[in-house]
């Protein structure tokens, strides 16, 4: 009676063992397949909430990454575009030094250029970039810019007569025919009337490029920059016009020549006030991969398993489950004859 009572606890013993050896071979099957060493984050103890700070804090680091990478599409997108103004007033500069202003040709010529060179500037400052327009300030869904060829022409009373510049929330204008008609145009697609208000197409707009920092960016249609630049095409596309004098046509082009070189000064700052941002945010970037880098190799220490060694315990583990089966079948028929 004392033996058969011993046997079925062996038995029972070596079911336990089996069952341990069971659990401890689906562990070792997840490691060697996920190479992770647990599938339950409670079963990390307390490394558990280590692991949950690590992958949130990685998470947001990306988040931050991906906005960088939209932003830096838009400020690439100013840096070319900029470019292409520059090249546009050197063009502009280059014209307007004019070698014979009295060919008979002349005027016809450098009219459709004048007009070639306010499409340009129209093209670059609507360009687009996801279905944003990045000069329109924070009007995003709306071209800031009109068909500039449509502008009314400079008349010989806006000789001697400089632009007035506007800031920041008024929309640029301009005159027409000063002390004349005193007729009012803008460029700008929101102009609707003499002083019209609109912050958005001055605003910037701003990017979170990690915790608590958030950074304004961008260039708008509005800055003096481009007032500037429309201002000095128009002037040349006035000395263009019939009926004017020699001292009036170089009077004009004088003015467009001295503008629009002073202007790309102003579009060049534009560029560097643009590299220094993309620079920020490269900075910023860095930083994130490196911490992502750093992090992931700390999340990793903690949860990546050893798979050869894995499969080497499972392998050996499998030797010893075969045993034990063995050993409790074994057990088994003894126990039966011995009950009988």
């Amino acid at each position: 009676m004392v033996e058969r009572i011993s046997t079925t606890g062996s038995l029972s013993y070596t079911r336990f063992q089996i069952q341990q050896q069971n659990e401890r071979f689906g562990e070792l099957q997840y490691q060697i397949s996920t190479g992770r060493k647990h599938a339950d984050l409670k079963d990390y103890g307390s490394n558990a909430s280590r692991i949950l700070d690590l992958s949130h804090e990685i998470d947001a680091r990306e988040a931050y990454k991906r906005s960088i990478d939209l932003t830096e599409l838009t400020a690439n997108a100013y840096d070319s575009s900029l470019e292409r103004v520059v090249e546009t007033l050197q063009q502009l500069m280059n014209a307007a030094d004019p070698i014979s202003p009295d060919d008979d040709n002349w005027a016809a010529d450098n009219a459709i250029l004048a007009d070639n060179l306010l499409l340009d500037l129209q093209s670059n400052l609507n360009v687009e970039i996801g279905g944003r327009y990045i000069y329109g300030g924070t009007n995003f869904t709306e071209a800031p810019v009109v068909d500039m060829r449509t502008l009314s022409t400079y008349t010989t009373n806006d000789i001697g007569v400089a632009n007035t510049l506007e800031t920041a929330d008024q929309i640029p204008e301009h005159i027409i025919d000063s002390g004349g008609t005193n007729t009012v145009e803008s460029y700008l697609t929101s102009f609707a009337g003499t002083g019209t208000i609109n912050t958005k197409a001055w605003e910037e707009a701003q990017v979170t490029i990690s915790n608590d920092q958030t950074i304004s960016y961008g260039i708008t249609a509005t800055d003096p920059a481009f007032q500037n630049a429309v201002d000095a095409i128009m002037r040349f596309k006035a000395a263009t016009q019939a009926g004017l004098t020699t001292d009036q046509r170089n009077s004009f082009l004088s003015e467009a020549r001295t503008l629009a070189d002073s202007t790309r000064t102003e579009v060049r700052h534009l560029q560097s006030k643009n590299g220094t941002f993309l620079n920020e945010v490269e900075n910023a970037r860095n930083l994130h991969d490196s911490f992502i880098t750093i992090s992931k190799i700390a999340l990793d220490k903690i949860t990546v398993a050893d798979t050869a060694t894995a499969a080497t315990e499972m392998s050996a583990l499998q030797t010893m489950m075969q045993a034990s089966f063995t050993v409790i079948s074994r057990k088994s028929q003894l126990s039966l004859v011995q009950f009988l």
